[in-house]
C-alpha cells in the first residue's frame, strides 16, 4: 500500500475517523512510500487491519478472510508475515487446500489469468509468431479469429476510456474509484486521464496482480495465460511492457463492497464492471456509489446481468409494474438513490477468452449517471 492512499481509506467495521498506520517496512515508490508490512489501527472501535507483502487487507472479519483466500495468499506471502492471531488457523486452511480451480474461484491461478488476459491483452498488439488467441501450432478457428480481430478493443474498456478523456476535458483533475477492480486492467485505460485512481477488490491474487502490472511491485510468479487445455490450464507465458515509474497516483487495495473501507464524498468518477448481478442486494451498489461521489460526481455502471435466481426474484418483487427487462431494472435502481441517466450503451459487445477453443459473448449495458445536487 502507498503511503498516499491512506487518507482515502476507513475501517470496514465503523463509520469513525481515519485509519492509522503503525508500519513495519516501507520502501521508497516514487513521490510515496510502499508500505510492504505492517498494520492499519481504527482509533474507534480498535480494530487492526494488516498489510501483507504491500496489500492493505481492510475487511470486517480477518482471521476468516486469511483462511477463505489462503490460495491467493499463499502464492505471495511468506507464512511468517501472517500476524500470530491468526497464524494457527491460516496454516490448518493451508493444508487443507483443494488443487483443483473452479470458475468461481477468484484465488485460483487460471481464473487470475483469465483476467489478465482479458484486462491487458489487445488485438491490435503487433506479435512475433501467431496472435495470443490463436494456438502456436497453427490451425486456429477463423471464426474466434474475426471476432477478436473485430469485436476486442472495442468493448467497455473503450468506451469508458473514450468517457474519462471526455469528462477530463471539462473536470481536470478527476479522481477515479472502481469497486471490483479484478487484476486492475482499466486503471491503465484511465491513467492518461485522471489525477488519481483507487482499485478495490476481494480477491488477494487480483490485487497483488494489478499492483505488479499497473505499478511495477513484485509478484513472485511468471505471467502465464491459457492455451491449449492440453498442455494445463495456463501453459502460454507473457511479456508484458513494463509499466510507467511509480507516480504516487494509482493503487489497489483489498475490500468487499458489503463492508466497504472508503471515505465518502471523495471521488469524481466511480466505476463498477460487471459487479451488480453479483450483489445479493443489487440496490446496494447504486447507494455506494451515490456515497463515494464528490458533488455532481459521475457512476459509471456495465453488466451483462447473469443473475443468481434468488437475487432476480427479489428484484421483481420490487420493481415498478412495466419494468420486464434487467437494462431498465438496474436504471430504476440508480434513480432511486437520485442519480440522473446520462449517455448509455444498450448492448456492447464484450469477449471474454477462455482458452484457443473457447471464446465467450457477452452483451453489456453501460451507462452513466450523474449525482444531483442537494
Amino acid at each position: 500500500m502507498l503511503t498516499s492512499t491512506l487518507a482515502s481509506l476507513s475501517c470496514p467495521r465503523c463509520t469513525g475517523p481515519r485509519l492509522e498506520l503503525r508500519a513495519r517496512e516501507t520502501l521508497p515508490a516514487g513521490p510515496a512510500e510502499e508500505i510492504r508490512s505492517g498494520e492499519l489501527g481504527c482509533p474507534s472501535c480498535g480494530a487492526a487491519f494488516p498489510i501483507l507483502a504491500g496489500i492493505a487487507v481492510l475487511v470486517e472479519d480477518v482471521g476468516q478472510y486469511l483462511q477463505e483466500h489462503v490460495k491467493g495468499i499463499a502464492q505471495i506471502v511468506p507464512d511468517e508475515e501472517i500476524p500470530e492471531g491468526f497464524l494457527e488457523e491460516y496454516l490448518e486452511a493451508k493444508v487443507e487446500l483443494a488443487t483443483e480451480h473452479i470458475e468461481e474461484d477468484l484465488e485460483a491461478e487460471r481464473v487470475n489469468a483469465l483476467y489478465l488476459m482479458n484486462h491487458y491483452l489487445h488485438a491490435g498488439t503487433p506479435e512475433t509468431g501467431a496472435p495470443w488467441w490463436q494456438p502456436r501450432g497453427g490451425g486456429g478457428d477463423p471464426l474466434i479469429d474475426a471476432l477478436v480481430r473485430r469485436h476486442w478493443d472495442q468493448g467497455p474498456f473503450a468506451r469508458i476510456g473514450d468517457w474519462a478523456q471526455t469528462l477530463a476535458g471539462r473536470r481536470p483533475g478527476l479522481s477515479v474509484i472502481e469497486l471490483g477492480c479484478g487484476v486492475g486492467g482499466l486503471e491503465a485505460v484511465l491513467r492518461p486521464h485522471v489525477a488519481s485512481y483507487l482499485g478495490v477488490d476481494s480477491s488477494f491474487a487480483s490485487v497483488a496482480l494489478a499492483r505488479h502490472l499497473a505499478l511495477g511491485f513484485p509478484y513472485p510468479s511468471a505471467l502465464r495465460i491459457p492455451e491449449d487445455l492440453l498442455a494445463g490450464s495456463v501453459s502460454r507465458e507473457l511479456r508484458l511492457p513494463s509499466p510507467p515509474p511509480c507516480d504516487g497516483r494509482a493503487d489497489f487495495v483489498v475490500g468487499d463492497l458489503a463492508a466497504p473501507p472508503l471515505r465518502t464524498g471523495l471521488w469524481d468518477l466511480t466505476i463498477a464492471l460487471n459487479a451488480i448481478d453479483m450483489l445479493d442486494e443489487p440496490a446496494s451498489l447504486p447507494a455506494l456509489q451515490w456515497r463515494l461521489l464528490k458533488s455532481e460526481g459521475i457512476a459509471v455502471q456495465s453488466c451483462p446481468y447473469i443473475w443468481h435466481p434468488h437475487v432476480a426474484a427479489e428484484l421483481r418483487a420490487r420493481l415498478p409494474e412495466g419494468i420486464r427487462d434487467s437494462a431498465r431494472a438496474v436504471e430504476w435502481l440508480y434513480t432511486e438513490v437520485g442519480f440522473r441517466l446520462g449517455e448509455k450503451v444498450e448492448h456492447l459487445p464484450w469477449l471474454f477468452f477462455k482458452h484457443v477453443r473457447q471464446l465467450e459473448l457477452y452483451s453489456v449495458h453501460l451507462f452513466m449517471s450523474h449525482k444531483r445536487s442537494g
